[in-house]
């Protein structure tokens, strides 16, 4: 992680600052309506009202820069200015929220099902939806690869979350008190390969590892001729709430393409997650 001060120095060390040059490589993103609406995004974190020195603390900009991104969203009617010279969000945002209760209706299921086709289609290789009920991933949904020698999973079948794509990924997710459940029970866990882990301070290494890249390895612990990767679904209570994978037979799926897939699954993820009103 980068050191909290060095958010408050330099507008190249900004989040806000990273995800606008980011997406100013699309050239149909408007870099400077995305970086302001990334101020909105900031709302989102109590006590949802800041002065100008607490939005410059917390989003790393300069100065003038955030101020003309606070005074469009104010002239736009997403923010005013209370008596106490602080922004704060307005109704509108009511206004919008209720507009989206139609689309947070839609299962996980029937969000994911697009970018289940593009995975496939852009990997050649099986995808697969989870959702986590309890300590355990559940698969939801599916889809198989074209090739003729290919991973099929079962729709569904349940997981404990100590191996495997998808359960890795969710366990690297979830709350401290969770996590510590799975490792009081991982020596009674099933070991399905000579690779499954059932180390807790080994497992500890790979989950650390799995939150600092976004998404997860599965190399031969739950197949042992599988490899692939996982990523969590969040919903809008910042929940981990289902994951995705993709992987195939390990001697088609080599390092790099590990590495490949690991960001469009990344980038799948966050995306359904977004649907599902997730802000993180």
């Amino acid at each position: 992680m980068r050191n909290a001060t060095d958010s408050h120095t330099s507008t190249t060390h900004s989040d806000i600052e990273e995800a606008a040059n980011q997406a100013a490589q699309n050239p149909y993103v408007i870099t400077s309506a995305y970086r302001t609406l990334q101020v909105l995004k900031s709302f989102a974190t109590p006590p949802h009202s800041f002065s100008l020195s607490e939005l410059i603390s917390q989003t790393g900009l300069e100065k003038n820069q955030l101020y003309r991104s606070l005074k469009t969203l104010e002239s736009a009617h997403f923010l005013a200015v209370g008596p106490d010279g602080r922004f704060k969000l307005t109704a509108l945002l009511h206004d919008l929220s209720a507009a989206s209760v139609h689309m947070a209706r839609q299962s996980v299921v029937e969000i994911a099902q697009p970018y289940l086709d593009e995975v496939v289609a852009k990997t050649g290789e099986s995808v697969n939806l989870f959702v986590r009920s309890g300590m355990f991933a559940v698969c939801v949904d599916r889809r198989d690869s074209p090739q003729q020698v290919k991973l099929t999973s079962v729709l569904g079948v349940s997981a404990p979350l100590h191996a495997g794509a998808v359960p890795k990924a969710m366990l690297a997710f979830l709350g401290d008190k969770q996590q510590a459940k799975v490792f009081e029970q991982l020596a009674t866990l099933p070991k399905y390969t000579g690779k499954t882990v059932l180390d807790p301070e080994v497992l500890k290494r790979d989950l650390q590892l799995i939150r600092e890249r976004g998404y997860s390895v599965s190399d031969e612990d739950y197949d042992a001729s599988a490899r692939g990767v996982g990523a969590p679904i969040f919903d809008a209570q910042q929940d981990v709430v289902a994951g995705i994978s993709v992987g195939g037979p390990s001697f088609r799926v080599d390092d790099a393409s590990l590495h490949a897939f690991g960001l469009l699954i990344t980038r799948v993820a966050r995306a359904i997650s977004q649907r599902l009103g997730y802000l993180g």
